[in-house]
């Protein structure tokens, strides 16, 4: 059974990974610190934001959205698919949570839908100088692959948004935020701004020992890509208070 191989392990044992992320990190960009892992595997990740908005800018808030896998949109080999992601994952649903960490940033909280999964996070109150780079830890559950599915891996697409000043989305341009997010066509696209259509990503590779392809695949399987679609950026981006009142992007 796949859920007997449920393994849970900590940064010490990421290397691998880490050193695969290298090549992200030093672009400082937002990205993830660890952006790849392996199937039924738990970890524990960071987004990590590079810097801010350029010279004399400060992040004081970053907005995170993890695809619901209902308005998402699914590729398979690059291509867009009609497929749903319970096609090629068991499990999707609720697999993010945040880790409570208020650091640089002192208030936070989760993002849920109508049925209390988690589709993201916000952080706000802040004030990370641009030449700083600051860690926003959260859990990472362990994805488990249909085994029907011809998927070797997938790829998860996180758009994330680090705000500088406070604009509404009218107001948008570089020096105010950074928006990496895909280019899909929602409000958040930003298109000419610094980091157009790079969003973080993390992909979860198939364990093919204990849960192998199909015969009927191919030697290598397939690529699936999983985007949050235009309509769900659009709603799970802004960031809201408890009350529900929009506080970023200004209404």
């Amino acid at each position: 059974m796949l859920t007997k191989q449920f393994k849970s392990f900590t940064h010490t044992a990421l290397t691998t990974a880490l050193l695969l992320g290298l090549s992200q990190n030093v672009l400082s960009h937002t990205r993830l610190e660890i952006p790849a892992g392996t199937e039924g595997v738990r970890i524990t990740n960071n987004v990590v934001i590079g810097h801010g908005c350029g010279d004399n800018t400060f992040v004081t808030k970053s907005s995170i959205v993890f695809p619901d896998g209902v308005d998402s949109i699914v590729k398979v080999n690059g291509a867009v698919s009609g497929d749903t992601i319970d096609s090629h994952v068991a499990n999707w649903g609720n697999l993010f949570q945040k880790v409570l960490e208020p650091v640089v940033f002192k208030a936070e909280d989760e993002k849920t839908d109508g049925s209390g999964n988690v589709v993201g996070f916000y952080v706000k109150d802040g004030k990370m100088p641009n030449h700083y780079a600051s860690y926003l830890k959260f859990r990472a559950g362990a994805v488990l692959f249909e085994p029907t599915s011809c998927a070797s891996s997938l790829k998860i697409v996180i758009p994330i948004a680090d705000i500088c000043k406070q604009t509404p989305i009218s107001g948008f341009a570089d020096g105010k935020l950074n928006l990496w997010t895909p280019a899909v066509g929602s409000d958040y696209d930003g298109p000419g701004l610094h980091g157009y259509d790079s969003p973080a990503t993390y992909t979860v590779n198939r364990d093919l020992v204990v849960n192998p392809l199909p015969g009927s695949c191919s030697a290598t399987g397939d690529v699936v890509d999983l985007v949050p679609s235009a309509a769900q950026i659009n709603r799970d981006m802004p960031i809201k208070n408890k009350k529900g009142v929009q506080i970023w992007p200004k209404p």
